[in-house]
Parts: structure tokens; C-alpha cells; sequence
């Protein structure tokens, strides 16, 4: 409920850290301003016309993303209970670099998600203009189709997640290369001598990701190096993982050292990138539609779906040939099998900040966490805290933003 949370953080901080940026409503709102600079100008600029559709294109598909970021920290869920169809306060939509001394007063979420649709349908446009393929450093055509496909599941419009996921799958032929994680030995435990040989799965090399962002130091969770034991996996993360799932030891191997039971996010120490979109997600967003299509009638979508969450546990689990799963083995109901895809979400983005988004959208349960010295933290189901303040400085500087959305 603190105004100031990100000032406090930082005090906290030890001094040679205090360098890192914790405000995320000014990170992304810095980033959107970058976004603004290019797409007012790229019209006054000389050079090749196809150079110019891709700036255009990635700007907008990146100032989406960043909105989509900002939207689903510091505002209510798309379909909220409480304001279904995005009809809450919603943040600031600004949409030019000038600078001017005028306030700019929160749009609803709904207008909010027009902007983030429109800047990303447009930005698709573009870069398949040109046959941008992108690259694990630029956007690309696939990654617009990702991301698009994310913002249309939060917004519960199934048909546009199974068309922009689907558009995806084909322009690889028919089948995402997932990386097979089976055929690798992973470690039991993580520890400083073989810690450099360790086989990361979040390497430039793995062909299942299709743009890096953001520095290691803003994903420390991600990071192997020694600070992140402070982040350690809960009990009922670890024991949603079956023995022979690859992915308990390649994302979460444990550390020895002073907390030996602990499991941290392994992405190298040493790589300068700590998120990434990947292709994984195309086929969890596509099952979660089938799934939500097949609820409308069209049953045949569950067969789909289940199709989909095996090309990823194929990849995942070793020997699954023997243990795929099937719509009978759910009693081809739709309810338990969208309980699986959800779950199975959760194992595959545990350690990449997919979780708070993902529980903000669906249930927002009540959940409670131990802290330092025995400390407890309390969420509520529906708990207003799944919406962060704006930050207090920024009511100060904007008082048109008014009170806090929640």
C-alpha cells in the first residue's frame, strides 16, 4: 500500500547497488518515451524505405509491450470481476515526445488495451511488410505474433490468440522447434566448480528463444550468481514437478553454500540478458484458447489442446512417449484440462515473471509467504494489492493521474 515502495527499496539497498533502477513505472515510461521519439520522426528521417517500415514496425511492437507491462502492474486485470471488459482506471496513455507542462489523466484499461492492440496489429503489419525475421536482439514478425497472441489472452478474445499463435506455428512449418531439454544431463546441484559448465537453458544458441531483454540485473531471480539465493522456490512449485521433468533441475537446480536446500533461477552470470520471449509460450497461449473455444462447443478443440501440451512435455519429460496425455485421460473435460494447462504454465515460467500475470488474470487466490525473521505477508483472494500504486512522486509531478486506480 506504500507510495514510496520503490524510494524505500532503494535506501535499503546496499550504496553500490542503489545504481540499479527498482522503479518500474519509470523504467517503462522512459522506454515508451524512446518508442514516441522514433515514431515522430521516422517520417522526417532520409534513408531506405524498408529500413524505415522496420524501425516503425519494432517501435510500435515494442512500446505495446511496454504498455502491456505497465497496464498489468498498475491497474486492474483486463476482466477484473469487479470491472469486466477493461471499464477501470486504467494509467497514462502518452503517445508523442513533445514535452509539455500538461497533465495527463489516467485512460481506462480498456482504452489502454486499444492502444496496446492497435500499436501491435500495426506493427505486425509493418515488419511483414518486409519480412522482418528479427533476431535474438531485434523484433522480429514471429516475436510480434507472440506478443500479440499474450495480449489477446489477457483479454479473452480466444479466436485472435489461436489466429496469431497459429500464423506463428505455420511460418515454421507446421511444428515450434522446442528445445529438447531430455537428452541432457542437468547437475543436482549448482556449485562454484561447475557453476561456468553448467548447461544453461537460456543461451543466445537455443533456437526456442526469440528475443533477449532486459539486463541480468533486473532479472536477479533469473541469475546464477550467489545474491540470488535469496529468491528460493516454494514447496508447492517444487512439488509440481514429476522426477524425470528436466525442467526442476535445468531451471531450478539447487545451490550449495549457505542455504543448500535453496533453488534459484539458473540463467548464466555472466550473460548480459536476464528475459527473453520464446516459443514455448506460443503453444501454452494456443491450448489455453482450444481450451476456452471447446467450453463455447467446438469439443473437438480439447484434442488440440492436449496435442499442444505434449509438443512442450515431449521436450520436458523424459521417456513421455509412455505417459502422453489424452483428452480420456481428463474425462475429456474441459474445466480439469485448462487446471492442467495452467499448471503446466507455471512449471515452464517459473523463474520469468509470467506468475504474477498470470494469477492477477485468472484467480488472484489468496496466498501468504514467510519472510525475513519469521515475518509473514498476507494476500487476500481478489487482495486489491495485486494492483501496485503509482508511485507517489508521480502523483505529485501528474495530479491529473488523481488517486491511485485501486
Amino acid at each position: 500500500d506504500n507510495t514510496t515502495m520503490f524510494d524505500d527499496c532503494k535506501e535499503i539497498m546496499p550504496k553500490a547497488n542503489r545504481k540499479i533502477e527498482l522503479d518500474s513505472y519509470k523504467a517503462f515510461y522512459k522506454l515508451i518515451a524512446g518508442c514516441n521519439v522514433v515514431l515522430d520522426l521516422i517520417d522526417e528521417v532520409t534513408g531506405e524505405e524498408n529500413i524505415k517500415t522496420r524501425v516503425k514496425g519494432e517501435a510500435l511492437v515494442l512500446r505495446s509491450f511496454y504498455y502491456f507491462n505497465l497496464i498489468n502492474l498498475y491497474a486492474y486485470p483486463y476482466n477484473a470481476p469487479n470491472a469486466p471488459h477493461g471499464n477501470s482506471k486504467g494509467i497514462p496513455l502518452k503517445l508523442t515526445s513533445e514535452i509539455a507542462p500538461t497533465n495527463i489523466p489516467c485512460s481506462n484499461v480498456s482504452v489502454v488495451y486499444d492502444r496496446i492492440i492497435k500499436d501491435i496489429e500495426e506493427g505486425i503489419t509493418c515488419l511483414a511488410k518486409i519480412e522482418a525475421k528479427g533476431s535474438k536482439y531485434r523484433i522480429g514478425i514471429n516475436a510480434a505474433h507472440l506478443l500479440a497472441s499474450r495480449y489477446y489472452l489477457f483479454m479473452e478474445n480466444w479466436e485472435k490468440v489461436e489466429e496469431h499463435t497459429s500464423a506463428l506455428v505455420d511460418s515454421y512449418g507446421g511444428k515450434l522447434p522446442i528445445f529438447d531439454m531430455t537428452t541432457i544431463n542437468y547437475p543436482t546441484q549448482l556449485n562454484l566448480f561447475n557453476s561456468y559448465t553448467f548447461p544453461f537453458f537460456f543461451k543466445v544458441d537455443n533456437s526456442e528463444i526469440l528475443f533477449f531483454y532486459a539486463t541480468s540485473n533486473e532479472n536477479a531471480l533469473m541469475n546464477s550468481s550467489w545474491i540470488s539465493e535469496a529468491f528460493q522456490a516454494s514447496t508447492t512449485l517444487l512439488s509440481c514437478f514429476q522426477s524425470d521433468d528436466q525442467r526442476l533441475n535445468g531451471y531450478l537446480c539447487p545451490r550449495d553454500g549457505r542455504r543448500k536446500s535453496s533453488k534459484v533461477g539458473l540463467i548464466g552470470s555472466t550473460f548480459p540478458f536476464g528475459s527473453c520471449l520464446r516459443l514455448s509460450e506460443v503453444y501454452l497461449n494456443r491450448a489455453e484458447a482450444y481450451i476456452q473455444l471447446a467450453k463455447t462447443g467446438k469439443n473437438e478443440y480439447l484434442t488440440n489442446a492436449i496435442d499442444d501440451l505434449n509438443k512442450i512435455r515431449e521436450n520436458r519429460i523424459r521417456n513421455y512417449a509412455t505417459q502422453s496425455w489424452t483428452t480420456n485421460m481428463f474425462n475429456n473435460n474441459a474445466d480439469t484440462i485448462l487446471e492442467k494447462c495452467r499448471e503446466e504454465r507455471r512449471r515452464e515460467f517459473c523463474i520469468e515473471s509470467m506468475r504474477w500475470f498470470d494469477l492477477r488474470r485468472t484467480t488472484r487466490p489468496a496466498m501468504e509467504r514467510v519472510g525475513y525473521n519469521n515475518e509473514t505477508a498476507r494476500l487476500e483472494k481478489n487482495d486489491p494489492r495485486y494492483v501496485l500504486q503509482i508511485p507517489k512522486r508521480e502523483l505529485s509531478v501528474n495530479p491529473a493521474i488523481g488517486s491511485n486506480p485501486r
